[in-house]
């Protein structure tokens, strides 16, 4: 009888330690997801936003906007030609024109990868903070379908 005990007891024991050993499992889950991969993701969200910023050099296009495209531009011979003189005044504001319109173009390129980027970012914390749930709700609802009496008619 005492041997019985002890193998009711056991067979107990294990199936309980067996429960515990994936709650574990599911408890340091929930713990890392909302935790440490929480704040880790905010700081890879960050890595990417300076990555977009610099890529399209948002900073150096809006600093360098007047400057002539590629840095081409006419030198002023010395002396007084007004005729040269003004074929090079033309020049350079050609290219000037040139590279405004150039960096304008590229600035709006990056600020709309940048603003869609920070868009999308709220977007993907309620996706990330919902996922855990949802996936066990479609486990639940798996069970429901699987033992319930409907599916088998």
């Amino acid at each position: 009888m005492n041997e019985l005990k002890v193998t009711i007891f056991k067979r107990k024991s294990n199936w309980y330690n067996g429960c515990m050993r994936y709650l574990s499992v599911l408890l340091g889950y929930l713990k890392w997801h909302y935790g440490k991969a929480l704040f880790t993701t905010f700081a890879l969200w960050r890595n990417f936003s300076v990555f977009v910023f610099n890529f399209f050099s948002i900073k150096s296009l809006a600093s360098n906007f007047f400057t002539p495209w590629k840095r081409l531009a006419e030198t002023y011979p010395k002396g007084i030609h007004l005729q040269e003189d003004l074929e090079i005044f033309l020049v350079n504001t050609m290219m000037r024109f040139v590279g405004m319109v150039l960096r304008t173009i590229m600035l709006a390129i990056g600020l709309f990868c940048y603003f869609i980027f920070l868009l999308s970012m709220p977007f993907f914390l309620i996706v990330w903070l919902l996922l855990p749930p949802f996936i066990l709700l479609l486990i639940v609802f798996g069970l429901i379908l699987i033992f319930s009496n409907s599916i088998w008619k």
